[in-house]
């Protein structure tokens, strides 16, 4: 009878105790992404196709491609994408690439003297882009992630933000 009485008074008593709160312990794709994000190194790549040096985060994987206009580097749902236009004496462009990126709905959220920051969306996925002017070329960069991506896609907005051409 004693045992039923201690029993009694240590759930009564313990009812009335802080619960512990439970972690979520279940790694998603996007967290083992910022993991991978977080100790990255920086590998530099000269295209001969753009005459560009590059420089990109180790966790892009370089994507061979047969057009000679453009460099993309991707991992998963991210994909980073450098372009140029060489710009010559009698050269009319139609529209530059800021332009084309704004006719496809861009904001424009900086523009400096040689270069100029956009923002949007196309189809499901969003990008930030960078179009740099160097008098000689036009090179753009485009960061491409599905929203969900966001949180990975922080450090390397700040990477195409910093982004010159060497």
């Amino acid at each position: 009878m004693k045992r039923f009485y201690l029993f009694t008074f240590l759930l009564l008593g313990c009812q009335n105790q802080p619960k512990l709160k439970s972690f979520n312990n279940v790694i998603t794709a996007d967290d083992s992404l910022n993991i991978e994000l977080s100790k990255a190194d920086t590998i530099y790549y000269h295209s001969e196709t753009l005459g560009l040096d590059i420089t990109y985060p180790s966790y892009l994987r370089h994507q061979f491609l047969e057009d000679d206009q453009m460099e993309v580097f991707l991992n998963d749902d991210l994909s980073l994408s450098f372009m140029e236009q060489r710009l010559f004496k009698g050269d009319d462009l139609f529209r530059t690439p800021g332009q084309q990126l704004m006719g496809m709905g861009a904001e424009l959220l900086e523009a400096g003297d040689d270069y100029s920051l956009h923002t949007g969306q196309d189809g499901d996925f969003e990008y930030y882009a960078k179009v740099i002017d160097d008098s000689t070329r036009i090179v753009t960069i485009i960061l491409r992630y599905l929203p969900d991506r966001a949180g990975a896609a922080e450090g390397l907005k700040e990477y195409v933000r910093n982004y010159t051409l060497h």
